[in-house]
């Protein structure tokens, strides 16, 4: 091998140990005993109320930010992982229909505000339509009165909380860290998520947890994103596991 072409691949190899890094935060060292301890109760977060599947129910929302403050009755039914059929409602009336399949979104005005219209989208961001940047599947999961649904890739107790509340989740599949914060009852009060070089993009704070039949949700929760932008959902009834059929989620059958 030349001197040349040597010197070249130790610059690649270099650079390469300079960049990768830089991807990710580096993990933080830890205790393996108290990693085990992380495990248990990330497991805990992905098994709470995994067996709700469908869920119908009705709340109350609020969407603020700097500019404006908006109130909307809501009416839902939800499929894990993707299905969605939302109505906005002010006094009653519908204002908005919003279908979601999992492959495109439907917007249905109510009031002649816009023509129907839809786009291809697995898992759409909401923040051009609510201002408050939630993805459709995070939504449909809260609304199931879920909380995770990810596989894990790692998890470990936050380094810099001493009083070992906090516990990090890293998904498998996207490059986020999700920090859960356990209250002294050992319920979940609060969590958020960073994108990989530490920024924070959305945090859900659970206000009030509320009994419908066998199943504890969060029934009360606060959303808000970096810039204070809010989404409040207060749910007033919940229905778990209804069945729910496919033609709930066809467009044809929504009555503008």
């Amino acid at each position: 091998m030349s001197k040349q072409k040597f010197l070249l691949n130790l610059i690649c190899f270099a650079c390469l140990i300079l960049i990768v890094p830089g991807c990710a935060p580096l993990r933080p060292a830890t205790n393996p005993e108290l990693d085990k301890k992380a495990l248990v109760l990330a497991k805990q977060i992905g098994s709470y109320n995994n067996h709700v599947i469908t869920s119908k129910g009705t709340g109350l929302v609020r969407l603020e930010t700097g500019t404006s403050h908006e109130i909307f009755k809501i009416a839902w039914a939800a499929v894990f992982p993707n299905k969605i059929r939302i109505t906005f409602l002010i006094s009653a009336n519908p204002i908005e229909t919003i279908i979601s399949t999992g492959e495109k979104i439907t917007f249905i005005s109510h009031t002649g505000r816009h023509s129907k219209h839809s786009f291809k989208s697995k898992d759409p961001d909401m923040e051009k339509y609510i201002h408050v940047p939630i993805k459709m599947s995070e939504m449909i999961l809260l609304l199931l009165g879920r909380l995770w649904s990810h596989s894990i890739d790692d998890t470990y107790f936050e380094p810099s909380d001493t009083s070992l509340s906090t516990i990090v989740l890293i998904p498998k599949e996207q490059s986020l860290r999700y920090f859960f914060h356990f209250d002294d009852t050992k319920s979940i009060d609060r969590f958020h998520k960073e994108d990989y070089t530490g920024k924070f993009e959305l945090e859900t704070v659970i206000k009030e947890y509320k009994t419908y039949g066998l199943d504890t949700i969060p029934g009360k929760l606060e959303i808000k994103d970096s810039s204070n932008r809010k989404l409040s959902l207060e749910i007033t009834n919940f229905i778990s596991n209804p069945a729910i059929k496919k033609s709930v989620f066809q467009v044809q059958a929504v009555t503008q």
